[in-house]
């Protein structure tokens, strides 16, 4: 997963993934956000504080005589004293009286959490200091500060031996929060933390996502054309099935899109009278039967006598398509059942069809016979161009046997369906037979993209130097260093 993930790691890509889901990642922030906000206004604990503060004597007989006028030694002398007096405030045997004192249960509060609860600190230059108390409870605040001075006098003389303390300001009831956990801010920090664990959510699963998207996919990777680009179509007939098989009245960009797969194939022929042309593909669903009869149907429309063979014998579906008869055709010849080869002549103007017949157990066998070829052999005479549908050679090795009689091969890549490392397989295995791979027909392309807007690119212009350039490479399906 992780090298899937390296070796799919582009800029570019990753822009799209955040922008094709973005909408996802603020409705997931706005959830978070929500939620973490409800639960933050739910749960919420809001903190008190009550302050208590005395004056420290270096002397214990100043406590009870106000007519002393204190020197700056003496309270000098009393300022020294106020480290020893905090220590013996949050001391456990002080503590404990204050539990037990104030009335506070004691169950929750341990002199463990009554000393978390409470700071003291000095007034800078003065022999006062004061000690704060934080509660969530603002009575038991109060009550706990107002506890510690009422105690504290007579613990701190019984234990120092030197001075003493006076209460200066009794505690009061707070009513207003010391520390409150704002709302607004867990609900914007909620819906960050969503929207960022959806983001990384997409990344990873785009990052890999190994369907082709892009054209640059394919011509980064293989020194391989693209013979044409066949968009996405949405229109539908009268049974709302999408029209994706070519005629007179299919959309002027379906008929111009295989008008510019046509036009390279001519320059794919290595000069032969009648090329023969495989269509495959890597898995199902890529378009590689329609893709077949579509290239026949334009070489006919162009008034080139063609002929398509469905030559997918494990699972043909020419003769359903094109509302034919199935039996009778391919299998039965080359096992000998049927003596003449059944050819529909004429399914349209210039265009004769060989379904499959009827499914053989050995599909393999009967593709590298010698009566295979020979058949292959005999009709070139007879047509000025061959198209035969392949089984996907991903799944079957069927479609490989084909380069016995092929021209060349011509590989299907559907849009957000084939896989990166299911193209390399099929290459691979093409390449380790010498299979010339002419070319990439690119299907199902969305209208909208980026790619499709390069009219140049479809129509001709760089494409054609780009076909022209790679017809030079005798191993075309090796993958670019």
């Amino acid at each position: 997963m992780l090298k899937t993930i390296i070796n799919n790691f582009h800029i570019e890509k990753l822009f799209w993934i955040i922008k094709s889901k973005l909408k996802y990642m603020i409705l997931v922030g706005l959830f978070f956000g929500v939620l973490a906000g409800g639960a933050t206004f739910v749960l919420r604990q809001d903190t008190y504080a009550a302050q208590i503060s005395f004056y420290v004597y270096s002397n214990p007989d100043y406590i009870n005589d106000s007519g002393i006028n204190l020197s700056s030694a003496e309270v000098g002398n009393a300022s020294a004293l106020l480290s020893s007096y905090l220590q013996i405030l949050k001391s456990n045997s002080f503590l404990e009286s204050v539990i037990e004192k104030s009335g506070i249960d004691p169950v929750y509060y341990t002199p463990g959490i009554l000393r978390s609860e409470i700071s003291a600190s000095a007034v800078s230059g003065t022999a006062v200091f004061k000690v704060t108390v934080y509660d969530v409870n603002p009575y038991n605040a109060m009550l706990i500060a107002n506890t510690i001075g009422e105690l504290a006098p007579e613990k701190i003389v019984s234990v120092v031996k030197s001075g003493g303390i006076e209460v200066l300001d009794q505690a009061k009831l707070p009513t207003v929060p010391y520390e409150s956990t704002s709302v607004s801010l867990m609900t914007f920090m909620g819906a960050v933390a969503g929207a960022a664990l959806a983001a990384f959510f997409f990344i990873i699963r785009g990052l890999r996502d190994t369907r082709y998207r892009r054209l640059n996919e394919i011509t980064d990777v293989y020194n391989i054309p693209i013979l044409g680009i066949v968009p996405q179509m949405e229109e539908k007939d009268e049974k709302g099935n999408v029209k994706v098989i070519l005629s007179d009245d299919s959309p002027f960009v379906l008929r111009e899109a295989y008008n510019d797969i046509r036009t390279n194939m001519l320059f794919m022929g290595n000069g032969e009278k009648c090329p023969v042309f495989a269509v495959t593909g890597a898995d199902y669903d890529e378009g590689k039967t329609t893709n077949s009869i579509n290239l026949a149907t334009n070489f006919a429309m162009m008034g080139k006598k063609t002929l398509l063979i469905d030559g997918d014998l494990r699972n043909g579906d020419i003769a359903q398509i094109l509302g034919i008869e199935s039996k009778n055709g391919l299998s039965e010849y080359l096992g000998g059942l049927q003596k003449k080869l059944n050819i529909h002549a004429n399914t349209r103007e210039n265009l004769d069809v060989i379904t499959t017949g009827v499914i053989p157990p050995n599909p393999t066998d009967l593709l590298i016979s010698d009566k295979w070829k020979d058949m292959i052999a005999d009709l070139k005479n007879n047509y000025d161009v061959i198209i035969i549908d392949t089984p996907s050679i991903g799944i079957v090795a069927d479609g490989v046997e084909v380069v016995n009689v092929a021209t060349a091969f011509i590989v299907v890549i559907r849009e957000f369906v084939t896989r990166f490392e299911r193209e390399e397989l099929i290459i691979r295995k093409l390449d380790a037979v010498g299979a010339n791979v002419c070319g990439f027909i690119y299907n199902g392309m969305d209208v909208r993209s980026v790619d499709y807007n390069h009219k140049d690119y479809v129509n001709g212009g760089n494409y054609g130097k780009r076909s022209s350039a790679s017809v030079q490479h005798k191993k075309v399906s090796k993958k670019k260093s």
